[in-house]
């Protein structure tokens, strides 16, 4: 199996992909996340994922990263829009009350199929 790269826009003013030449998609292809500069033409490579493995996956505002990675990233006050202000929590922690609200939720629809998927004999 190969690798697979993510390509993510960051800046909706630059070049579309079906718009590049070859040349310009040739240097798209040599980004890495790994690399110090992995932007050009207002497009990134957040990550790879090679050989197989797959690795569960976040994206939050308009950011794709790793789940074990997000701690590290998301560690600014997170910014309500509704409010127009910071809130007094970290993004990190608002996106996990998130996702464990999110598991909880697809957890009961899960065990009321199985209760559903009953029969008597």
């Amino acid at each position: 199996m190969g690798t697979t790269t993510f390509y993510l826009r960051h800046n909706d003013l630059k070049r579309k992909l079906s718009n590049m030449n070859r040349k310009d998609l040739d240097r798209i292809d040599t980004l890495s996340p790994y690399k110090e500069d992995h932007f050009a033409f207002g497009w990134s490579t957040p990550l790879e994922l090679h050989n197989g493995n797959v690795y569960p996956l976040v994206f939050w505002k308009g950011r794709l990263m790793r789940l074990e990675d997000a701690p590290k990233k998301l560690n600014r006050k997170y910014y309500d829009r509704l409010k127009g202000r910071p809130i007094n929590e970290y993004e990190w922690t608002v996106l996990k009350r998130l996702l464990l609200y999110e598991i909880n939720r697809l957890d009961k629809e899960f065990k009321k199929s199985l209760k559903k998927g009953k029969t008597k004999d």
